[in-house]
């Protein structure tokens, strides 16, 4: 089965606070989604919009609104909009692109910040019978953990969730349940290095992508 991710860079958040970082997941088909991330400083009266599975960060909307309730935002280029309310420290509200779907972002913790180190996409090449497969392992922060998902670009399938996914200046491992999977990896020189099984054993180094 094929998952494929919307083609456009999503979004959203807002915060009363001077500077923060904003995360939720917004569900594009049942169980697959999109990490959303808004960034706003409101000292300099800017947002910026990441959508860390697709590996796009800092996109400025067309315009957008800040107050101490509401936070609303409207970019003309992908034809979408978002409306939220603050309600502590999350925003709860609606993202309208094509058709309406309910978002929640959180306000991203000290922890949390400290996770970013590790965001981003792991590339690496599965050996099939002497033909190289290339996967990719988008890691996403949220509050309180990851959100992460796999691509297998050469196949069209993309977002595939991951279950139990660790990974630290040491070592990187994961499962999927969607196709019974699970890799795990030490870090080296050139990435992690170690074993994905799906059946059977196949080397894998996953190294991350330079922005």
């Amino acid at each position: 089965m094929k998952w494929f991710t919307i083609l456009v860079s999503v979004l959203m958040c807002g915060s009363v606070n001077a500077a923060d970082k904003w995360r939720g997941l917004l569900e594009i088909q049942p169980n697959i989604f999109l990490t959303i991330g808004v960034n706003v400083d409101i000292t300099k009266n800017e947002m910026t919009l990441d959508s860390p599975n697709q590996g796009s960060f800092g996109k400025t909307p067309t315009e957008f609104t800040v107050s101490e309730t509401k936070i609303s935002f409207k970019d003309t280029r992908i034809q979408a909009e978002f409306t939220g309310a603050i309600e502590g420290d999350k925003l709860v509200g609606s993202f309208t692109q094509g058709r309406v779907m309910p978002l929640t972002l959180h306000k991203l913790s000290e922890k949390d910040l400290m996770s970013l180190e590790f965001e981003g996409s792991y590339l690496g090449d599965l050996d099939l019978n002497g033909k190289p497969l290339p996967v990719v392992v988008q890691v996403a922060v949220v509050a309180n953990g990851f959100y992460t998902s796999l691509d297998s670009p050469a196949q069209q399938s993309f977002g595939i969730p991951l279950n139990e996914f660790t990974i630290d200046n040491k070592r990187m491992t994961f499962s999927s349940n969607m196709i019974g999977a699970q890799f795990e990896g030490q870090l080296g020189k050139e990435g992690y290095q170690g074993k994905f099984v799906q059946g059977f054993e196949m080397p894998l180094t996953l190294k991350k992508k330079r922005l």
